[in-house]
């Protein structure tokens, strides 16, 4: 089909590329928002280093464990029975030889009435037979008999009286009921294991007054520490209160044994000034204390120290920049390393990026 004459074919029209102009405006922006992020300032968190007074003692080991009773004892009783009385609740204060419990026993009581009936019996007898052989009426194989007869209903008495006392349950020693493990009613028998481990116990008590911190120190560790040395307590159940979040305390014992697993030494830490609020099995960290310092020490974390060519330094702010101060490490606590030729009031870079470069400006948070 032939094109009409007089029409002429169409033109396309070229239109400007604004889609192009548009991307390559986004580009120089962003280009340039990089070029002045890379001049501008890099945003840090500062703190300021860890000071130790002269006087105060070297923290040499910490260690967590929890707080556990010197004197504790898992109560059972001594003959099989059936609880018929209980004097006691947790949290209970007790004296020693209080009575706890008590058993029923009727029929002990029982025998125990006619035992001591029939001694009755042969003392009047005997006294009878002594009479009547003064008298020369009876003889003195006679009399030497009866004796007998008192003597062994005596020891029969005693025996008696003793399983009808050990049908009460008392205190062994002064102290708080931490557990009832039996009520009334239900029948208890003698505990064929101590400790926890006891079958059918009664009660569980501790004496509070020794209570003191058990806890797992390293093995590579062990050598520093020493009977009697000084230790600083802090128990979960206090963080945060003021004035007894921090307990004095001492060393007391190091276990003469190691856990072979964990690689660790069991160690006691008594207490030399106590909290009311302390109860066994709560959580405890302890800082072992050494020697005091002679004069300030500047104290930083392990991740604030640096290292340039085998040399440590650390990032710090000043005049805006960040500034590389290098240190000689003295010796290392469980807070951190100990420092030289770093000023006590220094702007440390907490967690200083890789790409901090020495003279870079810097701007501090908040």
């Amino acid at each position: 089909m032939s094109e009409s004459p007089g029409r002429k074919p169409s033109v396309i029209k070229k239109r400007f590329p604004w889609g192009w102009v548009i991307l390559g405006v986004i580009g120089v922006v962003i280009l340039g928002v990089l070029l002045a992020a890379r001049g501008g300032p890099v945003t840090v968190a500062v703190s300021a280093p860890t000071i130790f007074k002269a006087g105060e003692r070297n923290p040499l080991v910490t260690a967590s464990g929890y707080l556990v009773a010197r004197t504790r004892a898992t109560l059972s009783s001594k003959v099989l029975g059936r609880v018929s009385w209980l004097g006691v609740q947790e949290g209970s204060r007790v004296a020693k030889g209080q009575i706890l419990a008590r058993l029923e026993s009727p029929d002990l009581a029982a025998a125990r009435d006619q035992v001591k009936a029939q001694l009755d019996q042969a003392k009047v007898d005997l006294g009878r037979a002594d009479k009547l052989a003064t008298q020369g009426i009876l003889d003195v194989a006679s009399v030497d008999k009866l004796r007998s007869q008192k003597l062994t209903l005596e020891a029969q008495l005693a025996y008696q009286s003793a399983l009808l006392e050990s049908m009460e349950l008392r205190a062994p020693f002064s102290g708080v009921v931490t557990q009832k493990l039996s009520e009334v009613g239900e029948t208890v028998a003698p505990g064929s294991a101590g400790g926890a481990n006891a079958i059918n116990a009664i009660l569980v008590m501790a004496d509070f007054d020794t209570l003191e911190v058990e806890v797992e120190v390293n093995e590579a560790s062990i050598a520093k520490l020493g009977k009697g040395m000084p230790a600083e307590i802090r128990v979960d159940a206090l963080d945060g209160q003021v004035g007894r979040s921090i307990l004095k305390g001492k060393l007391r014992e190091i276990y003469p044994s190691s856990n072979r697993q964990k690689a660790v030494v069991i160690v006691r830490v008594a207490f030399v000034v106590k909290d009311p609020l302390l109860v066994p099995d709560m959580g405890a960290k302890v800082t072992f204390l050494g020697e005091a310092y002679a004069q300030d020490v500047v104290v930083l974390g392990r991740e604030q120290v640096k290292k340039q060519d085998g040399k440590p330094f650390a990032w710090v702010v000043e005049h805006g920049q960040a500034v590389q101060k290098f240190v000689t490490v003295v010796a290392e606590n469980p807070i951190g390393l100990e420092v030289s030729g770093l000023a006590k009031d220094a702007a440390l870079i907490v967690a200083p990026p890789d790409s901090l470069k020495p003279g870079a400006k810097v701007k501090v948070k908040g």
